[in-house]
């Protein structure tokens, strides 16, 4: 194979991800050569030091022309958060490019880390003549100190129309290589791979769920041993026999859970599955890089801590990003259902029905679809209207800060400002109601009404009629915005219960 040391690289947006995989830089341009070929840059100036200490290249605070021309690049990891990726690319990749044609020098391969904008865009801007590639690297190379990047998969995506030359296309392999197998996404399906990888790494979540509700029954199980369970599960029903240096055993639970939680796993990656294929994905395209991927994740759940997993979860996340949007709709649609089937766990294969099956596997479908479209909407900017999990995220803020500033008075304050404002919006509603001829009944509330759930949202049972209507809400969207930052939030749950108007 041939070597690719000496070659100059540029990083623009030194984070979490170009960290990760600074391993393939160094492999790439050899050890020896890093401090001179490599050069990056961050928005987070606190950071440099840090960053500079553990690559052993300098980075520069936000000076991306500067540093461009002085590293003179062969390759640009472009790594901005997905929200700036098309501004900077405006501001800067252009005009270094131009300058460089307008030089007659040679242009550098740009290898794009958020999934959007996509490779067209940038080509687009840029110019036909430079050759652009989407990365989604494989992010999970160790387990328990265990070597697994062999098992992964690194996708890349090259942009419409873009004819990659081999040798390029054979560098960007071995740029790669330290982090398993590589494989070529077609442009129009990056989008619907990633949503797959985002809804199947949910089921971090999955395992906390079904913890809770068992441990809350008395089975006494960790999340190890059921992660353990649903991997050896997963890997029999799927014949996935790829070698492990981590066993897995159904038998880590009791034989009464073993049916539900296959049935678990198998709706998680069918949904999945139907999502992408809807999407435009062969079934073997699917299977070839997203088996490897839940196997990988069951087995990172089976030998860490959840205090592990959750960090790693957030270190990995991008604000406002893919796997942001993924917790967000588990906790919307997926985490209500799961805790009806463990809640009791001799009954857990019965309460497994037909209809709770189809129910969580279309879940799982449209989390992979959601998170597809949000994807594609990162690289242009916010349009989003504010819905109820924005709503109560911003209620859960607003109660924070009065924790941390009126102390023990802020239950009371938090109280009364939630009855304030549920009798603001009861009355805009009620004059809405009037100017329209709409009777002040609850027919004419829900008509009326400013937050509109989608449906499952809510779960109530209705306890009175007369003389005045009193339900039990057994799942709140409210609530389940607030679970993934229950620590934080305490004081809205409460608040938001007793202040109800």
């Amino acid at each position: 194979m041939k070597s690719y040391k000496g070659t100059h690289v540029a990083m623009i947006g030194v984070g979490f991800l170009l960290e990760y995989i600074f391993p393939c830089v160094r492999q790439l341009v050899g050890e020896e050569n890093v401090a001179a070929c490599v050069m990056g840059t961050s928005a987070d100036e606190a950071a440099i030091p840090g960053k500079e200490q553990r690559l052993g290249i300098r980075v520069l605070y936000k000076d991306n022309a500067r540093m461009l021309r002085e590293i003179q690049p062969q390759i640009i990891l472009y790594g901005p958060q997905p929200v700036f990726a098309a501004e900077l690319a405006q501001s800067v990749l252009k005009p270094y490019y131009d300058e460089l044609r307008a030089a007659g020098r040679e242009l550098p391969d740009l290898y794009v880390a958020p999934p959007s904008p996509v490779g067209k865009f940038y080509r687009e801007l840029l110019g036909q003549d430079v050759h652009v590639v989407n990365m989604l690297p494989n992010m999970l190379t160790k387990i328990a100190g265990q070597d697994v990047a062999k098992q992964g998969v690194t996708a890349v995506t090259y942009a419409q129309g873009d004819r990659w030359p081999e040798e390029k296309k054979t560098r960007l392999h071995s740029f790669f290589a330290p982090y398993g197998r590589t494989v070529e996404v077609p442009c129009d399906q990056v989008m619907t791979f990633l949503g797959g990888q985002c809804a199947l790494q949910a089921v971090t979540e999955y395992v906390h769920t079904i913890y809770t509700a068992v441990n809350r029954a008395g089975c006494g199980l960790t999340h190890q041993k059921i992660a353990s369970a649903m991997r050896a599960l997963f890997r029999a029903r799927y014949r996935y026999e790829f070698p492990s240096p981590i066993a897995c055993d159904k038998d880590d639970v009791p034989a009464k859970l073993q049916g539900a939680l296959e049935k678990v796993v198998v709706t998680l990656y069918e949904g999945v599955a139907d999502a992408c294929m809807e999407l435009g994905m062969s079934r073997r395209v699917v299977d070839e890089s997203m088996i490897s991927w839940l196997d990988l994740h069951l087995c990172t759940l089976q030998t860490e801590e959840r205090s592990d997993t959750v960090r790693q979860t957030a270190n990995h996340a991008t604000k406002g990003g893919v796997a942001e949007m993924g917790l967000r709709v588990y906790y919307q649609r997926i985490d209500y259902p799961l805790t009806q089937i463990f809640s009791d766990p001799d009954r857990a294969q019965e309460a497994f029905t037909p209809e709770l099956a189809a129910r969580l596997r279309d879940a799982a479908a449209y989390n992979t679809k959601t998170v597809q479209q949000h994807g594609g909407r990162l690289g242009q900017g916010s349009t989003q209207k504010i819905h109820v999990e924005q709503h109560a995220m911003m209620y859960a803020l607003l109660a924070r800060a009065a924790d941390t500033y009126l102390k023990d008075r802020a239950d009371g304050a938090i109280h009364e400002a939630t009855v304030l404002y549920g009798r603001q919006r009861g009355q805009r509603m009620r004059a809405r109601a009037l100017e329209k001829g709409i009777p002040l009944d609850m027919a004419g509330y829900f008509a009326l009404r400013e937050w509109n759930p989608d449906p499952g949202d809510f779960d109530s049972e209705t306890e009175q009629k007369a003389p005045c209507l009193i339900t039990r809400q057994k799942l709140c969207p409210w609530t389940q915005a607030w679970k993934p930052f229950a620590e934080s939030t305490a004081h809205c749950t409460a608040a938001m219960w007793t202040g109800r108007s």
